[in-house]
């Protein structure tokens, strides 16, 4: 990343609220995860580890708050989901091809969006659907925002 792009990073964040922070991991969770596709796709397996080292964290980091949320129903979605992708990206590792990572980075951008739209529980329950829809029975979640 450029110094201008972490510049502008920085201050966009500096002011930031928590779902701004929230939503921030999610792009950065997404983009970590389809530039591992490419690394891997480009035989560039450095890269790959590094990108996918680098998800795995921020993964970490947002399952590390799920409990602060105050609801036990989006809480343990969320950790189902998290817990998904993580098995996901290790079993991804195996793979020189972009769309195993790919998937999984579809799968984050729908949940961010899910987020994004929270202010209409309607929006997102509908976003959620699809997110949930596209998993497999195993790494199906339910996620609901209280009103």
């Amino acid at each position: 990343m450029t110094t201008t792009a972490n510049a502008y990073r920085a201050a966009s964040l500096e002011h930031a609220s928590h779902l701004d922070l929230l939503l921030a991991s999610y792009d950065a969770l997404a983009q970590d995860l389809r530039l591992a596709g490419v690394a891997a796709e480009g035989g560039h397996i450095a890269e790959r580890c590094r990108r996918s080292g680098h998800a795995l964290q921020l993964l970490g980091h947002l399952e590390s708050w799920t409990e602060l949320l105050g609801e036990p129903a989006l809480e343990s979605s969320l950790a189902t989901f998290y817990t998904f992708v993580r098995g996901e990206l290790m079993r991804s590792q195996g793979y020189e091809i972009a769309e195993h990572f790919t998937h999984l980075a579809l799968l984050v951008c729908e949940v961010r969006a899910a987020w994004q739209g929270k202010g209409s529980q309607n929006t997102t329950q509908k976003n959620l659907a699809g997110s949930v829809a596209a998993l497999p029975a195993e790494g199906r979640v339910a996620l609901s925002f209280s009103a």
